[in-house]
This record gives C-alpha cells, sequence and structure tokens, in this order.
C-alpha cells in the first residue's frame, strides 16, 4: 500500500511542477531537459554496473528504447503546456484515461488478455474519451480571460495527450512482451531516459543558437525537482505491479482514479484551478470509465 500510494502522489507530484513553472516563470522546455538528464543519473546510480554501450545498441529492444525516449519528452511537453493551458485536471485524466489504447493493442495484438472482456468494459473506452472532452471544455471565467484561445486548442492538448501516452504504453507493453528479458529491464528504462535527455538537449542546443531558449538556474533547479519524482513514479509502479503480483488489471485503473481524484483536489486547493459542472461531470465520468474497464478486478479485490 505504501508503494501504491507513493506512486500515486510522485504521479500528481509531477502535474504540480508543471503548473508552478507557470507561477515562477520557470522555461518549460529547457526544465524538462534537465529533468531527463536527472533521470538518467539516478538511473544510472540505482542500476549499477551499467552494460557496455556496444551491449546496448545490440539489444533487441534498443530501437524501441530510442522511438519510446523520443514520444517520452513530446509527451511531457504536452503535459506541461495542457496543465498550464487548459488545467491540471484536464492533463491528468487525459493522461491517465489513456490506458484504453494499452488494453486494445493486448486485446488486438499481443492477444495476452487474462480476462474475458465484456460489453462493459468496451463501454468503458468509449466513456473514457467522453471524459477527456468533458473535462477539457474550458470554463466560461477562463473563456472571458482568455478570449483569444480557441475552444479547439482545449480539446487538441489532451487528445493528444491521450494518444501519446497510450501509445507509449502500447510500446512499453509490446517491447516487455516480445522483446525485453527480466534482468534488463533496469538498462532499458535507464536508456530510455537517456534518449529523452539526448534528444531534448540536441533540441535545446538549436534553439539555443537561434536564442529562441535560454538557461537560467531556475531552468536547472525546476529539471531536478521535475526529475527525482518522474524517475521514482515508475520505480514505485514497479514495486507496487509486484506486491500486488503484477495484477496490472487491477491495479492501473486503481492508480489513475487516485491520479485523477488527488490531481483535481491538489489543482483546487493549491491553484484555485475553477472547474464548471461540466469538468466535473468529466472527472466523475472518467471514474466511472476506469471502473467499467476494470470492474472484474475490482469486484476480486473487495470479495477478499
Amino acid at each position: 500500500m505504501i508503494y501504491l500510494l507513493a506512486c500515486i502522489g510522485c504521479t500528481v507530484f509531477l502535474i504540480l511542477t508543471f503548473k508552478c513553472y507557470e507561477i515562477f516563470r520557470v522555461p518549460t522546455f529547457p526544465a524538462i531537459v534537465v529533468n531527463y538528464i536527472t533521470c538518467t543519473t539516478v538511473g544510472l546510480l540505482q542500476f549499477s554496473p551499467v552494460p557496455a554501450l556496444h551491449q546496448i545498441t545490440q539489444a533487441s529492444w534498443f530501437p524501441f528504447a530510442l522511438l519510446l525516449g523520443t514520444l517520452f519528452i513530446f509527451t511531457f511537453y504536452l503535459i506541461a503546456i495542457t496543465a498550464q493551458r487548459v488545467g491540471i485536471t484536464a492533463a491528468s485524466v487525459a493522461s491517465k484515461i489513456s490506458l484504453v489504447i494499452p488494453v486494445l493493442v493486448s486485446l488486438l495484438i499481443l492477444q495476452n488478455n487474462l480476462k474475458e472482456y465484456t460489453g462493459l468494459n468496451y463501454l468503458g473506452m468509449g466513456v473514457a474519451l467522453a471524459a477527456i472532452v468533458l473535462t477539457s471544455l474550458p470554463t466560461r471565467q477562463n473563456t472571458q480571460a482568455s478570449p483569444s484561445k480557441p475552444a479547439l486548442v482545449s480539446l487538441a492538448l489532451p487528445l493528444l495527450i491521450f494518444v501519446c501516452s497510450g501509445v507509449g504504453d502500447a510500446l512499453i507493453n509490446y517491447t516487455n512482451h516480445y522483446y525485453l528479458k527480466p534482468a534488463e529491464a533496469g538498462a532499458f528504462t535507464t536508456f530510455t531516459f537517456a534518449t529523452s535527455a539526448t534528444m531534448g538537449t540536441l533540441f535545446l542546443l538549436y534553439q539555443l543558437l537561434l536564442k529562441k531558449q535560454f538557461l537560467s538556474l531556475r531552468s536547472l533547479v525546476g529539471g531536478v525537482v521535475l526529475g527525482i519524482p518522474n524517475y521514482f513514479s515508475i520505480y514505485f509502479l514497479l514495486k507496487t505491479l509486484s506486491a500486488f503480483n503484477n495484477d496490472g488489471a487491477f491495479l492501473y485503473p486503481v492508480i489513475n482514479i487516485g491520479i485523477i481524484l488527488l490531481g483535481m483536489a491538489a489543482a483546487i486547493l493549491f491553484f484555485k484551478e475553477r472547474l464548471s459542472r461540466i469538468n466535473l461531470v468529466g472527472v466523475a465520468v472518467a471514474v466511472v470509465a476506469l471502473v467499467l474497464l476494470s470492474y472484474q478486478e475490482i469486484g476480486k479485490y473487495l470479495t477478499l
């Protein structure tokens, strides 16, 4: 239970940190690059000795780590922009409801589903999309404060998060199913973070040359503050899965419900984020969607 709560807490802290970037005027992209450098450093310290470079490049999972690392930093930046421009709640819901995509991949491609999917499970997938739309609709206050911001942007950003997060999770499942050995998990995770750091650094250097970005102490501090919980959110997730016998079908919805609800509460409490009635309905719909997706597993644990 400690690992479960720690995983939820670290993940919510990530999204709240993005909102703090806006308040304290921390340049977002440079901080995200520093974040992935921090993640890589923590991973190297934890999973020493590090495999030789030629062993990594010859590994069957190497191209997937490259692809995932690139996708990670793009998705992370999308979450940051969404938390700042649309809201913490919308960013939380979009990133967590995206589990619909890896579920579909498991059913249609990997065909390793451990249960019989019912009509209620598939209904949950459809309801999940409705939750993204409802939580992303701008409030009346936001519309009046930012009349130039089209409602389409408020919907497009969370939908992009939904797709990118879901594809990333599905790619992790695919790689783990076909290419990754249990002993290689640490090296795979660390190299994926290293790829994100490398891609981000190259793009940041390009922007620095064009003077479109700049490095500051705030970016460095903000990146380290983000990187440590980012790494441990995955670390605690793995620990939680081990503690619950890798029952991801039960754990992922429970974790995601916790992230959505805690993220909403923190946004209201610390940032005075205003949610319309439609947004609140969207949060409730998100919880319903996650329950529909995993009601069999939830019922099993409740009857223990």
